[in-house]
């Protein structure tokens, strides 16, 4: 039997969801998401850079794993974090 890699892993989870090849599969997560908020469904997602731009060398940059808009312009930030053991 196959062992399936863990979806929890940076990598595999960026695979399955942030890749142009699986974005039905994104949008059907995020409208599954979306449905038990109570907010509409969404038609298209977009794609993005997930490196988020510094304004001054002393920033912080953010990487999100995921980083979307959809078609009505709202944007849609997929933050996978560890913990770390101390």
């Amino acid at each position: 039997m196959r062992d399936l890699l863990d979806p929890k892993n940076d990598f595999v989870f960026k695979r399955i969801f942030g890749s142009e090849e699986n974005k039905d599969v994104l949008l059907a997560f995020l409208n599954r998401t979306f449905q038990e908020a109570g907010e509409p469904p969404l038609s298209e997602i977009i794609l993005m850079n997930p490196y988020t731009d510094k304004d001054s060398p002393q920033d912080k940059q953010s990487i999100f794993d995921i980083q979307a808009k959809t078609t009505e312009g709202k944007l849609i930030n997929i933050l996978n974090f560890s913990i770390l053991p101390n």
